[in-house]
Parts: C-alpha cells; sequence; structure tokens
C-alpha cells in the first residue's frame, strides 16, 4: 500500500481523491460534491494517505505563485526587460483586478480539497475506519495546511472570506452575503484558535504509513511543521512567549535521538543552526545545492517539497528565474548591493573592517550570466542549460535559519535582545560568556548559558538554551554547536547603536529606552533575514509584519523599506511607489476570484 501511496504523490493529483478523475479548473466549476460517503472513497487509513499526499500535490503546483507575490511585492526582487505589465504592476504596488498573478483562486482550490478532506476524515473517524490516533495525525496535518493557506491570503489579500467547510461553487466567495470576510487581524486570531484545537502537533511519528522513501524521496519533510506555523500566528500577534514556546516545540526534535547513541548526530544537529562542516562558511549553498533529502542540508531543512522531471508539476522556477528560460525576475540592485556590504569575519580589528562581501550573495543566492543577475537558489548546482529537461529541485518553506530569525524577534520583544543578537550573530556559547558580561565580570557560574537579562539567573523555558561544553571532564550539552546565523556563513557580527537605547555613563549598562532597543534589534533581524532568505518566499510578510506593527511610531516604515528597491535602481517609479505605500489601504491585493 505504501507503493500506491507514493506512486499518488509522483503524478501529483491535481486534486484529492474525490475529484482525481478531472482537472482542477474543471472541479470547480461542476460544483463538486462536499463530502463523498467514506464507504466510497474514504475507505481506509490507505484511502485518507492518497488525500493527504493528493492535496501536497495540489499545494506544490501554488508554490510559484506563493514566491512571486511574497518577493517581487518586496525590495529583493525586481522585474526584468522581458516582465509583463503584470509582474510590473507586482512590483510597483499598481495591481489591477484582471490581473492574473492576484487571482486567489488557485489557493482557495488548495483550501476547498483540505476541507474537503477535513469533512471526510470526520466521517472515517465516525465510522472506525481511522483511528483516534490516525485521525488526529491526518487532520491536524490538513488542518494547519489549510490555516497556512489562509495566513497567506491574508498576507497578500488582507481582508478575505474564510471558509472551512466544503462548498459547492467556489465563484461563490466573490459574494460577501454569503461569505463574510475577515480582515488580517481577525483571520489571524481565528487561525490561532483553530490551530490551538488541533490534537497532534509534532511531525507524523515513526511507523506512520505516511512516512516512506520511493525514487530516493523520503515523505518526511514533505509536511508542514505545525509548530513553526503556531509560533509564526503567534508573532503575527504580538504573542512573544508563545511563539517562543511554539518554536522551543520544533527545536526539541533535535533533543531526541534517533538511535541508543546520547551523543548521536541527531541530537546535536537538527535545526539547532550548528557548525556541521557541510552547512557552514563556504558550503551554506549546500542547502540549496544538494539533491532533496541529502542528509546534512535535512539539518537545516525542516519543510520542503521536491520537483522532478518525471511528475508534474514542472519546476516553474527555472523558467521565472534562469536566462537560459523566460526570465521575468531578478534580484533587485538593493539586495545585491546589501550583500556586497557586508563584511567577512577574518580577524579584522574592529567593525565595518575586513573583506566586504557575503558568500550568501553572489554565486550563491544569486549569479551573473553576462551582466544578467539570475536568482540561482532553486536551480543551484542542479540545472544545466544545456540539459534543460533535468529540472529536478526543490523548494524549500521553511529552515533553520527562518526559525532563529523569528525566534529572535520573539525573544527581543520580552527584554532579551541579547539572546536575539546570540541567534543573529555567533550563537549562544560565545554571547553568554565571561568577555560578554556588562562592566567585564567574571563570573562563570552561568557560563555558556542563556541567562535572565535582569537578574542574571539562569533563563527559564522557552528561553533557556545551555551551549557548555568541557576537556575535563568532557561535556557537551545539546546547543554547544549552535553559532548564529551570521558566524556560520563567517560574516562579522552586526551592532546596534548603543546611545539610541542604554545609559553607558553606568556599569552594568541600563536600559534607558527600550523602544529603541526593541526597533534597533528588530531592524537588524529584518535586515539579516534579507541576507539569509531572500527569494524563499518570506519577504513581504516580514515587511508588512513589523509595518503593522510600526503603524503608530513609523507608519512610513513599508514604503520606506519598498522604495529603496526603486531608489538603489535609480527608478523613476521611486516616489510613486512610496507615495501609494503611505496608505495602508494600497498595502493589499484587490480580493476578485477570476
Amino acid at each position: 500500500m505504501k507503493k500506491k501511496i507514493i506512486t499518488l504523490l509522483i503524478i501529483v493529483l491535481p486534486v484529492v481523491l474525490s475529484l482525481s478523475l478531472v482537472s482542477c479548473k474543471k472541479a470547480f466549476d461542476i460544483q463538486p460534491k462536499s463530502v463523498i460517503p467514506a464507504n466510497q472513497m474514504y475507505r481506509n487509513v490507505f484511502d485518507a494517505d492518497g488525500a493527504v499526499v493528493g492535496i501536497y500535490g495540489k499545494f506544490l503546483g501554488v508554490m510559484d505563485r506563493y514566491v512571486i507575490l511574497n518577493e517581487l511585492r518586496s525590495d529583493l526582487a525586481d522585474i526584468t526587460p522581458n516582465s509583463d505589465q503584470y509582474l510590473k504592476q507586482l512590483s510597483t504596488h499598481t495591481v489591477t483586478a484582471d490581473n492574473p498573478y492576484a487571482d486567489p483562486r488557485p489557493f482557495y482550490e488548495v483550501i476547498q480539497n483540505c476541507n474537503d478532506a477535513l469533512a471526510n476524515f470526520k466521517v472515517m473517524l465516525a465510522n472506525h475506519t481511522l483511528t483516534v490516533d490516525q485521525f488526529n495525525q491526518r487532520y491536524s496535518d490538513i488542518g494547519a495546511l489549510r490555516s497556512w493557506l489562509y495566513l497567506q491570503l491574508g498576507i497578500q489579500y488582507g481582508t478575505i472570506p474564510y471558509v472551512t467547510e466544503p462548498i459547492k461553487n467556489i465563484n461563490d466567495l466573490n459574494d460577501q452575503t454569503k461569505y463574510p470576510r475577515l480582515n488580517l487581524t481577525q483571520l489571524v486570531n481565528t487561525l490561532v484558535s483553530f490551530m490551538e484545537t488541533l490534537p497532534y502537533m509534532m511531525p507524523y511519528p515513526s511507523g506512520s504509513t505516511l512516512l516512506t522513501t520511493v525514487d530516493t524521496y523520503s515523505t518526511a519533510k514533505m509536511f508542514i511543521d505545525k509548530n513553526c506555523l503556531l509560533g509564526d500566528l503567534y508573532l503575527w500577534q504580538g504573542n512573544w512567549v508563545k511563539a517562543a514556546t511554539a518554536y522551543m516545540q520544533v527545536v526539541s526534535i533535535g533533543g531526541i535521538p534517533y538511535n541508543t547513541n546520547p551523543a548521536s548526530e541527531q541530537t546535536y544537529e537538527y535545526y539547532k543552526l550548528g557548525y556541521t562542516g557541510n552547512i557552514n562558511g563556504g558550503s551554506w549553498a549546500n542547502i540549496f545545492g544538494q539533491p532533496y533529502g541529502e542528509r546534512y542540508s535535512n539539518y537545516e531543512i525542516m519543510w520542503d517539497l521536491p520537483y522532478d522531471k518525471n511528475f508534474s508539476p514542472k519546476n516553474p522556477f527555472i523558467d521565472l528565474f534562469s536566462t537560459s528560460g523566460s526570465y521575468l525576475i531578478r534580484p533587485s540592485d538593493l539586495v545585491m548591493k546589501n550583500w556586497n556590504t557586508q563584511f567577512r569575519n577574518d580577524n579584522a580589528p574592529q567593525e565595518g573592517t575586513g573583506t566586504p562581501t557575503d558568500i550568501r550573495g553572489l554565486g550563491r543566492s544569486y549569479t551573473m550570466v553576462g551582466n544578467q543577475p539570475q536568482i540561482n537558489k532553486y536551480f543551484l548546482y542542479t540545472y544545466n542549460p544545456s540539459a534543460p529537461f533535468e529540472t529536478a529541485g526543490k523548494v524549500i518553506l521553511y529552515r533553520g535559519a527562518t526559525l532563529f530569525l523569528r525566534y529572535a524577534e520573539a525573544a527581543t520583544h520580552t527584554g532579551r535582545d541579547r539572546l536575539a543578537m546570540a541567534f543573529v550573530n555567533n550563537g549562544v556559547s560565545a554571547t553568554f560568556n565571561p568577555q560578554g558580561l556588562d562592566g567585564g565580570k567574571v563570573d562563570v557560574t552561568n557560563v555558556e548559558q542563556s541567562v535572565d537579562p535582569v537578574t542574571g539567573a539562569l533563563e527559564v523555558a522557552p528561553f533557556y538554551f545551555d551551549a557548555r561544553m568541557g576537556s575535563a571532564p568532557y561535556y557537551r550539552s545539546l546547543w554547544y554547536r549552535n553559532v548564529g546565523v551570521r558566524a556560520r556563513v563567517g560574516d562579522r557580527p552586526v551592532v546596534i547603536d548603543s546611545t539610541r537605547s542604554f545609559d553607558l555613563s553606568v556599569t552594568p549598562r541600563v536600559v534607558v529606552n527600550r523602544a529603541n532597543l526593541i526597533n534597533d534589534v528588530e531592524d537588524l533581524i529584518i535586515a539579516e533575514s534579507g541576507l539569509e532568505t531572500a527569494f524563499e518566499g518570506n519577504r513581504w510578510g516580514d515587511l508588512l509584519r513589523i509595518a503593522l506593527r510600526r503603524q503608530a511610531t513609523d507608519p512610513n516604515y513599508l514604503a520606506n523599506k519598498i522604495g529603496a528597491k526603486f531608489d538603489a535602481a535609480h527608478s523613476p517609479d521611486a516616489g510613486n511607489v512610496k507615495a501609494r505605500l503611505a496608505d495602508p489601504s494600497n498595502w493589499f491585493l484587490p480580493f476578485k476570484l477570476k
């Protein structure tokens, strides 16, 4: 039966089993049944598994739209001379209702599949064709995937219909009298309430029929990480401790050895932003360039999906980004400048000195083909224009760096700016040491462990990280390999202007302007996210989240961030873009199903 399940994945069902005989577009045109009787199509756990993998196959088909909307609307990606008017509209925030990229239908088609499956899982549970554990795991997975899709819709459109039951005609979503709409705040609160009720939040357990490997593709990382999503939703709410708690649940996986050896690799590497040689330094590109499921890059990757020349959908990013394809979207001048103005941590004596460059930029995240910069992350080392049909690749939806940059965001809002900067710069061990303590103290009682910023006592969950190591006796804690986002690629640490936030006339330093401190650390986190995760589909959401948070104190935050892209390119559109984005009503796309 496992072979049957994976066959469904490899051919990528256009819809779940209830719609498998017709195309996606036709399926919604003919008004599919809302719930298929369990005794016809949902007979056992393998049919339920087929529904799950079929939905993920459909979900893979919206990845190009996900990346286009989140990257081109932000500051790190730009159009090329080959781009049409609709892509330019996205970049300049002048989107018209007929723009095909702004059509929310593809997302709702997957949501409709989710609703259909969730309804049928309930029928199966009632009929005892799924056990309670089987139901909890599959219902939670698809429920979380639907929530992820809704969050993306809220980020792009602002106000959307939220539907949790199968509907007869997807076009009815245009009718607000039938389907009232939620604004982004209401939507996030609703999603949090739903996610908090899910009965199973961890990855599929060992022995699950959904965990297998066929044709080298392991299914283990294909499924959404529910705690990552919940943590992100809490960030949107501004619920910092709950966000950190959810992220701690994710990284706790690394503390569960996959064998009886307490010093196993999983214990020290999984989701810890460690210094594994295959990721650190010049090999950072292996995250993207290694084949799907490769051992060491999987320490970093939490959620990704494969592309293969033998099944649909084909890898859309080669055509979008490659100069050998249509070459429709390229790196912005701004992001290339940002990488080029970083400094290597090559024993230079002070900040702002050393070798200027960032290994995550030229040659990794992007490359130059003649004088044309092309986004490189989606086919790094895997695509050769002389073999145009070899289109294997992967799309990474969540990884270690994403997690820790968002963990840092939660930490700094609770007054833990030192821990936040540890995640950004050089890790817990290097940050919480005698030389790093205020006033040059030499007390090593709590060395290499995160401490409370007020009392100096050891932290508690979800902010306690033990990075101790020693030789006599030999000791290695769970976090001793954590090195931070910048240190693992060999970049110098970044620092804030202490005069904006601290009274430097006293020892230890005292925070006198907490708002400045939070904003300054948050700015460094967002800047680092741009350097680390550019083109991965995160950027618009990251900028929008901060812009909404700062509306009262910095109403032009988003306008200035996006406008900088046009300033760097010396574009005549700069002024108009800034003016449009000064009005929050222009932050969102028009909602109209095509």
